[in-house]
């Protein structure tokens, strides 16, 4: 499994487009991967355009990002945004919206006494093996960082989740995803490396809008990422996953 992290500031004047080889048919042809990104509001805005034309300029990906999901309501729409679609490859990034306070690896309620119980490892493997199952390789990738360094009271994200457990939450994740990720031979792009500040905990300020949603200049950073797994992820046979345990410590 590749780790796919590259340094934000580094990245800032990256196009995000070409550099970056796919398979040649044998009539001598690039032939780029059909691929979904299935998501949140960060892959609605990268597919959008609005934020930069990085995933527009690629006419084989497809965006299937949703406002608000969390991993419950994308697996639950996985069959008909997904597998129906018959890409070459998922492109899976999940979790903004599932690490609420009250959150833990494991079946939680979020919020608490909501009765609304998200499972987030089950549902990123469930989805996983629904891909496997159709032939269709994956990408996972962590979740970006939340708020800026020094905070932005009353932006997004703020007002959204001020509580400063919510950094370890998003740790517990992202490092559950890169273990899972590894232990299953998926390629992974870190964005979260490749987005937040020095803290290791915000994001960079340049590179967000509000403190959830990456910039312009933040899915700039992020396709070569997206680009160089999807790569990685064409040269792997389909192999079935198996859910795994966490093995980092939790602290909450």
């Amino acid at each position: 499994m590749r780790t796919l992290a590259l340094g934000a500031i580094a990245l800032l004047f990256v196009s995000g487009c070409g550099g970056v080889k796919f398979p040649v048919s044998p009539a001598g042809h690039t032939s780029p991967p059909t691929v979904v990104f299935i998501g949140d509001s960060i892959t609605a805005i990268w597919g959008s355009g609005q934020e930069g034309l990085q995933f527009t300029q690629h006419p084989t990906w497809i965006a299937k990002g949703i406002s608000g999901q969390n991993s419950n309501q994308l697996l639950a729409r996985f069959q008909t945004d997904v597998v129906a679609l018959h890409p070459d490859i998922v492109h899976i990034l999940v979790g903004t919206n599932d690490v609420y306070p009250g959150w833990t690896l494991g079946p939680c309620d979020v919020p608490a006494g909501s009765q609304n119980a998200i499972d987030s490892p089950a549902n990123v493997t469930g989805m996983v093996q629904m891909a496997q199952a159709a032939n269709i390789k994956v990408v996972l990738a962590t979740i970006p960082p939340w708020e800026t360094d020094p905070i932005t009271i009353g932006d997004v994200a703020y007002n959204a989740d001020p509580s400063v457990g919510r950094y370890a939450l998003i740790n517990s994740w992202n490092a559950w995803l890169r273990q899972y990720a590894s232990d299953n031979n998926i390629p992974l792009a870190d964005y979260h490396t490749a987005l937040e500040a020095s803290n290791s905990e915000n994001y960079n300020t340049a590179l967000t809008l509000d403190g959830v949603h990456p910039s312009s200049q933040g899915y700039v950073v992020m396709t070569p990422l997206a680009e160089e797994a999807i790569t990685s992820a064409t040269k792997i046979p389909v192999v079935p996953s198996k859910l795994v345990q966490p093995r980092v410590p939790l602290s909450y």
